[in-house]
């Protein structure tokens, strides 16, 4: 059974590259009921929707078998029945680090939330963020994949921030995602830090030609 076999909605492969070069990407969009209500808007076709939905990105492909699929299928089906302990866990680590990425703004602007000691605990957080995408990593833990979850918030609409899940927990909440903290929680650290310096030491650039040199 590959990707395309299961029981995933709306699940398509959309060709992103050009003939030259073809670069191919496994989405479906579906509707998390967690988080509606929830600032969400994306484009598509070059027109604003603000319908909901939220894209999903798999890391699997038409033609593999059930094992290249199984972490994502996995990490799937617990999301959509965990989803609302994913949801308040995600929250809950938000409010705790939300400070790092407003620091610099204007506390009193209506966009800067505003959570103090009485709001911490229940603090609404509807009108500042929504999930706009979920990507199955290839890193998987106990046959569940990883997932990076992609963000919009409303005090930094163009790039957002980024939070790593596995089941219900939260692994790490910043402005991107860092593989090294996937690594840290599978306990593989200090092993993948030494492979990486074995490669940094063998890499050998390219050797680039002047561009007046032809051969």
């Amino acid at each position: 059974m590959d990707i395309f076999e299961s029981e995933l909605p709306n699940i398509r492969i959309r060709n992103i590259g050009t003939i030259l070069s073809p670069l191919e990407i496994v989405e479906a969009r579906i509707v998390l009921e967690a988080w509606d209500g929830y600032f969400l808007k994306h484009r598509e076709n070059g027109k604003e929707i603000t319908d909901g939905k939220v894209l999903l990105y798999f890391n699997c492909y038409r033609g593999n078998n059930a094992e290249d699929c199984r972490a994502e299928i996995n990490a799937y089906n617990h999301l959509l029945k965990n989803q609302y302990e994913i949801r308040d866990n995600i929250l809950k680590s938000l409010t705790e680090e939300v400070n790092k990425f407003t620091q610099y703004l204007d506390p009193d602007d209506s966009f800067v939330p505003n959570i103090t000691p009485e709001t911490k605990d229940d603090f609404d957080f509807k009108p500042f963020i929504g999930p706009l995408s979920v990507s199955f990593h290839e890193e998987s833990k106990n046959d569940i994949a990883y997932l990076e979850w992609h963000f919009q918030c409303v005090w930094d609409p163009e790039h957002g921030f980024a939070v790593t899940t596995h089941q219900e927990r939260v692994i790490h909440i910043d402005q991107d995602t860092d593989i090294w903290k996937i690594y840290e929680d599978k306990g593989r650290l200090e092993q993948e830090l030494k492979e990486y310096e074995e490669r940094m030491k063998n890499f050998k650039p390219k050797e680039v030609k002047p561009w007046w040199k032809f051969w």
